[in-house]
């Protein structure tokens, strides 16, 4: 899989989340690309006549002013592309920036490609219709076809590299692409296998990937819940996992769950 453009996608301008991408754009000779969100949803409720809103620093009700989110908006776009070509300019990587209107996952998805990797940052500030960051990241996925990091603010990707992978051939681009980022940062890969066992470690593929990766190591007999991967994870103490949720034999809500949970960064794939 050939990443072309690293998206970073929010309505506020996140450091930890553009340092991240930036980073990876670089490495990977990708574009930088920023899609900036006008919640639909939001603009649409602010122009009722009766909406209203409780402030976070005052706990007052007061009137949801259209022309108020409108100007706000703004400011934040206007914020988020600046500090944007700043980092851009820093690394000397091509950039952009794209105003978006419409519904988070609907947007998204009709914006990005199969050769994006968006970045969706977990605390991120937000200003819109509150949307899970987990079921909205696999929602992405599912979609667009894109790929899909997940991370909390300040929360570097960096090595041992992880992947789930459960033997099927499906999954093979998604660990052809997490031993190449093993390979570009360079760093340890460690591939948590949902097999039994032997059928995996046999495979040429799989066995020539774990060779060429800078040091590898092979988990397998781990059981299909999200719990148990994430153990597995924390112990190798994995600096990025990735899954690929296409044909997992894992259902949503563990995978959101891994999201959820994760202590670090999470790669979805298709």
């Amino acid at each position: 899989m050939r990443i072309e453009r690293i998206v970073l996608f929010g309505q506020a301008f996140s450091e930890g989340g553009a340092e991240a991408a930036a980073d990876l754009a670089a490495r990977l000779e990708a574009k930088l690309a920023y899609l900036f969100l006008e919640d639909s949803n939001l603009l649409r409720l602010a122009g009722l006549p009766f909406a209203s809103e409780i402030g976070i620093d005052t706990a007052c009700w007061h009137e949801l002013e259209l022309s108020t989110i409108e100007r706000t908006l703004r400011t934040l776009a206007s914020q988020a592309q600046e500090a944007v070509s700043s980092v851009a300019r820093r690394l000397r990587i091509p950039w952009s920036f794209q105003v978006l209107r419409g519904i988070p996952s609907q947007a998204l998805s009709e914006a990005a490609s199969s050769t994006d990797l968006i970045l969706l940052v977990r605390s991120q500030p937000y200003v819109g219709i509150p949307t899970r960051g987990e079921a909205l990241a696999r929602e992405i996925v599912s979609r667009s076809g894109a790929a899909v990091l997940y991370l909390s603010d300040g929360t570097p990707v960096q090595s041992p590299f992880g992947v789930v992978f459960s033997g099927k051939a499906s999954e093979i681009p998604t660990l052809r692409l997490v031993a190449a980022l093993a390979r570009d940062f360079p760093g340890k890969l460690v591939v948590l296998s949902l097999d039994s066992g032997g059928g995996v470690s046999l495979d040429p593929e799989v066995q020539e990937l774990l060779q060429d990766a800078p040091s590898s190591t092979l988990l397998t007999g781990i059981a299909p819940k999200a719990q148990r991967i994430l153990r597995a994870a924390a112990c190798e103490g994995l600096g990025l996992l990735a899954l690929s949720i296409g044909d997992s034999p894992l259902p949503p809500e563990e995978i959101e769950s891994i999201c959820a949970k994760a202590l670090c960064p999470i790669l979805l794939l298709p």
